[in-house]
């Protein structure tokens, strides 16, 4: 089988920020912004959502070689790479059956419509049978069978289930971190691998999933869906599998528990709960507030480009900062949630919180506040009446490129019960080992948003003076909208600034970041120690039309720079004095 990359997605290296685990990668020049949204080439390392780590690829392959597909994506447990796996084949709408085939006495994968999110159960039933059992002589191309143990007695079945159109699905799990073997089921269409590693004691926590197959469309709707919802391996786990002996020493089951109770005690919450990604712990608190009857979520301001994304495939409403007035009328029986940021990344906005709150409370719907870009050092959304905070772990609270993770924090004990549960059914905690990562960082937190504070007041302010920028997005700027409300709500304002150039074209914007700027790493990401730049529109919204971007306020050329927390900031300004005067 031939692995090689096509001459189309040939891989560039970008330089890795954040050392072995890094989760994020330059893009020194506006080329390798176009290459890579338009898939004209696959980058070394990137941002960790988006572009799989090495030692992840490395996995990949292997997994690849040993079972003969063309096709591997990880998650963080058996249980997300199945589900995952059955969201994607599932047609919204549609009545489907899953026939699980186990081996007698042996427990199933799942037993009932309850693994699906409560919005994705309708028309769905869910079947367990004993691999001797004859199966249905009906099933369709919307109908799954998983086979999970007793191959050699299931194979008849799987391929008669193949030859009536229904997808087969082989579950295979292993333990003492050796990869398991290929089995003999002729109808197999996809296997669903759920891999533990033997580091330290068996109860390690130390996990991953896996999803291979060969059908091209499917796979490739996978890996957009698993990016875009958040499920993603750690690095750090999948050296376990690729036997590194580095990861012995970090190893600490107790630390995910020490790490929920310190984010706790930051955002004045009662539980934690911590998962591989932002964009996770974001999915998992949908997951469980929509249901039927309560179905649409209200988001209010411009949100995180895949929590966007996500809200914009389904029934949802969208609400700018300075309509908040209008949110009474919008919210009806079969809203589930509010959603906001406490900061909205990358235009700067302050949704008003109190606002927020009063009409949640009124309709008896949650509020749930996205705080990573003010973090628990410049507001704390319990305070005004969220229900449910969210984390990007990766960003500030770590600060250092080299974690991924993310974190749910509840303001009542009795809405820990579901997310509970659920993390429970899904095997979905962050990994011991980043959570690990993330205690080494998370000590400095409160010294480090001090420096970003005062870094990005300082850079924003000779933005706003420069006559290179058109116009700068900042709370902090008198000038903008949410100046007013910033002041009211926070004790600080980030660090994350956007302006638009004066020559606000492709020429303008190739010139500028072109330039050399020392001392500004070109990347993705936000929240780092050192000071990171990126065309966030055309790296976010590049297919999106004039009339698109202009509906939900956001210039095609914005540049974002998330300011770090360097002691000293003169080199960057002087950086940016000297490629605003050049490009123009």
């Amino acid at each position: 089988m031939n692995t090689a990359p096509t001459k189309s997605q040939v891989f560039r290296q970008g330089e890795a920020i954040g050392g072995d685990h890094a989760i994020t990668g330059t893009l020194p020049m506006l080329d390798d912004v176009i290459a890579f949204k338009k898939r004209t080439a696959e980058f070394d390392h990137g941002y960790y959502r988006f572009v799989s780590h090495p030692r992840l690829r490395r996995l990949e392959e292997a997994l690849k070689a040993r079972f003969g597909c063309r096709h591997c994506k990880l998650t963080e447990s058996l249980e997300t790479a199945l589900l995952e796996l059955i969201l994607c084949l599932r047609k919204p709408g549609t009545v489907s059956r899953i026939l699980i085939m186990k081996e007698e006495g042996a427990a199933p994968p799942f037993s009932d419509e309850c693994f699906l999110p409560e919005c994705e159960r309708k028309g769905v039933s869910v079947m367990v049978r004993d691999c001797k059992s004859e199966i249905p002589t009906d099933l369709g191309r919307d109908d799954i069978l998983l086979v999970s143990g007793g191959f050699s007695g299931a194979a008849k079945a799987a391929d008669s289930a193949q030859g009536q159109g229904a997808a087969v699905v082989v579950v295979l799990k292993s333990t003492g971190g050796e990869l398991p073997t290929r089995p003999d089921v002729p109808g197999a269409r996809f296997y669903v691998l759920g891999l533990n590693a033997s580091v330290g004691n068996a109860q390690n926590g130390v996990r991953a999933g896996a999803v291979l197959g060969n059908a091209d469309r499917v796979m490739a709707r996978l890996a957009e869906q698993v990016k875009r919802r958040g499920a993603i391996l750690s690095s750090r786990v999948a050296d376990c599998f690729l036997g590194a002996n580095s990861t012995q020493a970090a190893l600490d089951p107790a630390a995910p528990h020490r790490i929920a109770e310190a984010l706790c005690r930051l955002e004045g919450g009662t539980n934690a709960f911590l998962y591989c990604s932002g964009m996770s712990a974001i999915t998992r608190v949908l997951d469980i507030l929509r249901r039927r009857g309560r179905s649409h979520i209200i988001a209010v301001g411009h949100l995180y480009s895949d929590t966007y994304q996500t809200l914009r495939l389904g029934p949802n409403k969208f609400l700018g900062v300075d309509e908040v007035d209008a949110l009474d009328g919008l919210v009806t029986e079969d809203t589930a949630a509010i959603l906001t940021e406490t900061i909205t990344n990358p235009l700067s906005d302050v949704p008003d919180l109190e606002v927020l709150s009063r009409v949640a409370r009124a309709h008896g719907v949650p509020l749930v506040v996205d705080n990573t870009i003010a973090t628990p050092a410049n507001c704390h959304p319990f305070d005004f009446g969220a229900d449910y905070v969210i984390h990007s772990t990766t960003k500030y609270l770590n600060g250092r490129n080299d974690h991924g993770g993310g974190v749910v924090i509840v303001r009542e004990p009795l809405l820990a019960r579901q997310l509970s549960d659920s993390q429970s059914l899904l095997n979905d905690e962050m990994s011991p080992l980043e959570a690990s990562a993330l205690e080494k960082n998370l000590g400095s937190f409160p010294e480090r948003m001090c420096r970003f504070n005062e870094n990005a007041v300082n850079v924003a302010s000779f933005l706003a003076r420069h006559p290179g920028v058109a116009r700068v997005f900042f709370n902090n700027i008198p000038s903008h909208r949410s100046f007013a409300t910033a002041r009211r709500l926070l004790k600080g304002p980030g660090s994350v600034i956007s302006f638009t150039l004066m020559r606000n074209t492709w020429e303008g914007l190739r010139a500028f970041y072109d330039s050399r700027l020392h001392g500004i790493v070109k990347a993705p990401s936000l929240g780092s120690d050192v000071t990171l730049l990126c065309p966030y529109t055309l790296l976010t919204h590049f297919d999106d039309t004039d009339e698109e971007l202009a509906e939900i306020g956001l210039p095609r050329f914005l540049v974002r720079i998330s300011v770090g927390c360097e002691r000293d900031i003169s080199a960057v300004i002087e950086s940016l004095d000297t490629a605003l005067l050049t490009y123009r």
